[in-house]
């Protein structure tokens, strides 16, 4: 619990429960109030040192948004105020991340966070954090703005699910949290498309295993392609236009929305 608010962490797995393990393991319980494991794999017989009342099996495979709606259902319902979703090759170094993206969204009034730093495309060829704004607020948060939304741990806030609802389940394994946090910029509650907000030096604070094509239980399957494919359609059917291909936006239409968020949603210290 932090600021009497309850905190909820929300687990999707799929076929690594040594990585399962080790984020599970990772968490501060002096934090976490609700932590809820959804298993979109194989049941391995590792799974049974969960307590029931935490660790659920699809029955099949659901893909990544409804796995992921239904651990955050299951927190919406268990009250929790702040709700983070994390994938299971991330884990937490320092336990204070936790507070430092809730202290973050307070702050500047962004209501739905993603850490920028898995995987590479939010990164220089060096591996250095590639930011393309940083936005002082004072009070010691500089909020860094990227180019690429990146799903694997994420903030929403109970406002922003309650605007803006869960993920769209035509997504299976591609672009569901490109659309979710596209549908939470259309309530006014992140910035535009391509500017996407994360807290200063989150890799400080938390690691991920390495990308490879052959450790991504998502990128390797056969079926990858054609998902991808799927979501990129139904993604232009809904918005307009492929991902890739979404309006950049002004820099005054990005300071117009960062003072609007923040008037709306901040708190003023």
């Amino acid at each position: 619990m932090i600021n009497g608010q309850k905190v909820g962490c929300g687990i999707v797995t799929y076929n690594r429960p040594a990585l399962l393990k080790k984020l599970y393991d990772s968490l501060p319980a002096e934090i976490i109030d609700c932590v809820v494991i959804i298993n979109d794999g194989d049941v391995y017989p590792e799974f049974s040192a969960y307590d029931s009342e935490v660790f659920f099996n699809n029955e099949t495979n659901l893909g990544v948004g409804k796995s992921k709606n239904r651990a955050l259902s299951r927190l919406m319902d268990a009250g929790c105020e702040h709700l983070f979703l994390i994938e299971d090759d991330i884990y937490i170094k320092s336990p204070e991340v936790f507070e430092l993206y809730i202290l973050t969204s307070t702050l500047t009034g962004i209501q739905h966070l993603n850490y920028s730093q898995h995987g590479l495309m939010n990164k220089t060829p060096s591996g250095e954090a590639n930011a393309v704004y940083k936005i002082d607020y004072g009070n010691g948060i500089n909020l860094p703005l990227y180019r690429h939304c990146v799903g694997a741990f994420s903030y929403y806030s109970r406002r922003s699910l309650e605007a803006a609802g869960l993920m769209d389940e035509t997504y299976h394994n591609a672009f569901e949290h490109v659309d979710h946090t596209l549908a939470i910029i259309n309530q006014n509650m992140h910035p535009p498309f391509w500017f996407f907000a994360d807290i200063d030096n989150s890799q400080l604070y938390l690691g991920d295993e390495p990308w490879t094509l052959e450790g991504s239980t998502i990128s390797s399957d056969t079926l990858h392609r054609q998902n991808a494919l799927a979501a990129i359609e139904h993604f232009t059917l809904k918005h307009g236009c492929e991902p890739v291909r979404h309006p950049l936006a002004s820099d005054q239409d990005l300071m117009d929305s960062l003072n609007s968020i923040k008037q709306n949603f901040g708190l003023n210290i």
